[in-house]
């Protein structure tokens, strides 16, 4: 189909090149000389310039021209004529070519805003339908989320309800087991007693856990800033941990020279993260074991790193060691998977941060980063 475009195309410019060609011969030939001659006659003879005189010279010339002693003459004029009839041809040849180029290229033009306007006009289609998709998935992901806020609501209100309810009840037997402490001095009831005990505390530190949470959950707390020295604050978790300590036979190994260190922050909250961890510490040290303690300070931080000789954090439970109610394979507290949860609440509510690992001689390793207090 080209190829025939092609063909025709050229035989059609050929053809008005000939055209242009003839028409220039005959031009040449019938009009260019006779006038050529008529002029030459006017000036050959000295006549003065009339309208007879005029008309009689082109006349005379015209009939001149064509005499057979003049077809040299006229052959000369046949070319003349022949070559302006050619160049005007080829004049046309070009002007014909460039013209049907900018019809090529004004169709191409045309084409490539087809294209662009079917291409503007897909895009747009496919925005739509993807906005579209993705108001809906935003619409879902926003019920969802009102799913989620709702149900850490419930969750939060669940467990202030049960610290509540938990610690009303236990506050009735904590008193009369005291007493039964003291009065009782059978050995087989003692013992009873004593499991007893264990248990009433373990649900006491779960509700007042449960209820620390709460606040912290629902943003029900304000952080004090007492002007804390962490070296006295662990002299007093050691001692109220003394007896934990005696049972297994576990000493501690603190640093020799330990600055007094100032931190600023809840005191009471302090201390519970610091006994959160030593409880830790404690329960999964083996007997005659050595936890250690060590705080320095580096960069304007205060570190407090407590260490045991346990068998640490199981692989993979790092990770999850500060999930709510979630507990390792091997390093796990006694207070049903909240007590480093806690302390990590704690630690940032304070601006500082807890990091854990295990340590590379054994044991697990827990470091309490705090903001040191600058005294002016």
């Amino acid at each position: 189909m080209e190829a025939k475009k092609s063909i025709s195309i050229g035989l059609f410019t050929i053809t008005h090149v000939l055209l242009h060609t003839i028409v220039g011969i005959l031009l040449g030939y019938f009009l260019l000389h006779p006038i050529t001659m008529a002029i030459y006659w006017f000036e050959i003879n000295n006549v003065s310039v009339t309208f007879q005189s005029l008309s009689d010279s082109f006349s005379e010339g015209f009939m001149h021209a064509f005499h057979l002693h003049m077809m040299s003459m006229s052959l000369v004029f046949i070319i003349i004529g022949g070559i302006i009839g050619l160049g005007s041809g080829l004049y046309f040849r070009k002007i014909h070519k460039q013209g049907r180029e900018l019809q090529i290229k004004q169709h191409q033009l045309n084409d490539s805003f087809k294209k662009l306007e079917d291409l503007n006009k897909s895009l747009e289609e496919k925005v739509a339908k993807r906005t579209r998709r993705l108001k809906e998935a935003n619409e879902k992901l926003e019920a969802l989320n009102l799913k989620l806020v709702n149900l850490d609501k419930a969750k939060t209100g669940f467990l202030g309800l049960i610290s509540h309810e938990i610690r009303t009840p236990l506050n009735g037997i904590i008193g009369p087991l005291e007493l039964l402490k003291d009065t009782v001095h059978a050995p087989d009831v003692g013992d009873l007693i004593d499991i007893l005990d264990l248990s009433v505390k373990r649900l006491e530190t779960f509700a007042l856990n449960a209820l620390l949470i709460t606040r912290f959950k629902t943003k029900q707390i304000e952080i004090k800033k007492d002007r804390i020295n962490i070296l006295n604050l662990i002299g007093e978790v050691l001692d109220e941990e003394k007896e934990k300590f005696q049972k297994g036979n576990i000493q501690v190994k603190k640093n020799d020279e330990i600055t007094p260190w100032l931190i600023s922050g809840e005191t009471d909250l302090i201390k519970k993260c610091i006994g959160n961890v030593l409880d830790n510490a404690i329960n999964f040290s083996p007997k005659d074991s050595t936890i250690e303690i060590k705080i320095y300070a580096e960069n304007h931080t205060v570190i407090c790193e407590i260490k045991d000789n346990g068998k640490g954090f199981a692989t993979g439970s790092i990770d999850q060691a500060f999930d709510l109610f979630t507990t390792g394979d091997v390093y796990k507290d006694n207070c049903l998977g909240v007590g480093l949860s806690i302390v990590k609440m704690i630690m940032e509510e304070h601006g500082g941060s807890i990091i854990i690992g295990n340590d590379p001689e054994g044991g697990a390793s827990v470091k309490l980063l705090f903001m040191q207090r600058l005294e002016e």
